[in-house]
């Protein structure tokens, strides 16, 4: 188990309305809980929903941020950048930006899980530039090729 620094922004919140990530025993990641109530309108894109955390990321892993599986299949909310990326050297507090598909304002209650996160391991890689790349049964078939 690893142990990662967090703060507490409280510039704009108390201390009781930020919540530290829920973390599931047997899911793969933490959910985030809103510090506030956020009201996010038909047609906007990249609302800043913040966490009221920072974190101190250790070197060699990012935070990876996705929204939950329950705003995908009951909302009218997404991620703007489907998968959001948090770099060990940034120190700010963890937003997450979403836009509204619906035709109806979103709310995310005060205490609402709305996103979640994950640490994720960077792997160092050392590009080798090559001429030719091994052949495969698929090739170059994408976007649909294997499930014909």
């Amino acid at each position: 188990m690893m142990d990662i620094k967090i703060k507490k922004i409280l510039d704009d919140y108390s201390k009781d309305d930020v919540k530290l990530p829920l973390i599931t025993e047997g899911n793969a990641c933490y959910d985030f809980y809103a510090p506030a109530k956020f009201v996010i309108y038909p047609g906007e894109h990249g609302v800043k929903i913040p966490s009221g955390l920072a974190f101190e990321i250790p070197d060699g892993y990012c935070m990876m941020l996705f929204m939950r599986s329950s705003y995908g299949a009951k909302r009218e909310l997404r991620l703007s950048n489907a998968v959001g990326v948090i770099d060990s050297s940034y120190r700010g507090e963890v937003q997450g930006l979403f836009d509204n598909i619906g035709d109806k304002p979103e709310i995310i209650e005060k205490g609402e899980r709305f996103m979640q996160g994950k640490l994720v391991q960077n792997i160092p890689v050392r590009w080798k530039e090559v001429q030719t790349l091994t052949d495969t049964q698929r090739g170059k078939g994408g976007f649909g090729s294997t499930g014909k």
